[in-house]
């Protein structure tokens, strides 16, 4: 009876065997989001007004960039 025991007591030491298991996760982007605004184009710089509105214009697509970016980084993120 003693080795019955003995072999009972060395089975609750036992360590269980690690739990692997692999997720593959594959998040999808809009392809509203691959395309960006088109940069606008050069105009004749006859005028400061002219310019201001090119910059403000150029500024408002490189936006529209960094917003598609920062949402594409955010899908990729895994939760």
């Amino acid at each position: 009876m003693k080795p019955l025991l003995l072999i009972l007591l060395l089975a609750g030491c036992a360590q269980a065997a690690p739990v692997t298991r692999l997720v593959t996760i594959t998040p999808t982007v809009p392809g509203s989001l691959l395309q960006c605004a088109p940069a606008p184009q050069v105009p004749v710089a006859s005028r400061q007004s002219v310019v201001a509105r090119y910059i403000v214009a150029l500024w408002q697509a490189g936006e529209d960039c960094r917003a598609h970016v920062a949402a594409i980084r955010q899908a990729l993120v895994t939760p």
